[in-house]
């Protein structure tokens, strides 16, 4: 007799937390490079699968050591949790396409939509770089107007390179020669001699 009770039952990439498992069960397209994980990424994996629950983790990894697959399949066990919408931030556009050409390997979906419906519910990450989430008009939380999307789930690829990107963004450079620079020296030279640095 054929026991047919057994046929589904086990873990799919849709269902498993475990990164690791969820690994196992992708539907990999390319069989030779991603045929099993590399040791330090599936101690990375149990290590934050066991302190999951924990806000503002830092993982660091040596460059070659698999951070890209590390960081999809981190946000996968969070989408699968149900801790979503996820999104992948790089710190330029180059290694957005570099993440989902990744992604698209292994077969984990993603878009570079804010506003896709599968991201938005949880059935996909979000890959973005740096200067859409840090900007003065973000749809993830920054002013007034408009909707704003709540992350569930956040992996910053290169979060130094990341935070210079940031800095730059939001910093004014002004000639103290100019105009600006003396009206500026103006208004704030009483704090200035205020403050102690």
């Amino acid at each position: 007799m054929i026991d047919f009770s057994k046929l589904g039952g086990g873990q799919t990439y849709d269902t498993a937390l475990p990164p690791r498992e969820i690994f196992q069960a992708l539907p990999k397209i390319s069989q030779q490079k991603y045929q099993y994980p590399r040791d330090v990424q599936s101690q990375v994996w149990q290590k934050w699968f066991d302190i999951r629950n924990t806000e503002n983790l830092v993982i660091k990894m040596n460059t070659g050591g698999g951070k890209t697959i590390v960081g999809l399949l981190t946000l996968k066990s969070c989408l699968n949790e149900k801790i979503a919408p996820a999104v992948y931030v790089v710190p330029d556009n180059y290694l957005v396409e570099q993440v989902i050409n990744e992604a698209d390997e292994i077969g984990i979906k993603t878009t570079k939509d804010e506003t896709c419906p599968s991201f938005l519910s949880g059935k996909s990450i979000l890959v973005i770089n740096i200067h859409k989430l840090v900007n003065g008009r973000s749809k993830f939380g920054v002013g007034d107007d408009g909707i704003k999307i709540n992350i569930g789930s956040i992996i910053i690829d290169d979060a130094h390179a990341c935070i210079n990107t940031v800095e730059d963004q939001f910093t004014i450079k002004i000639n103290n020669g100019s105009e600006a620079y003396k009206e500026l020296m103006t208004l704030f030279t009483p704090s200035l001699k205020k403050t102690k640095f």
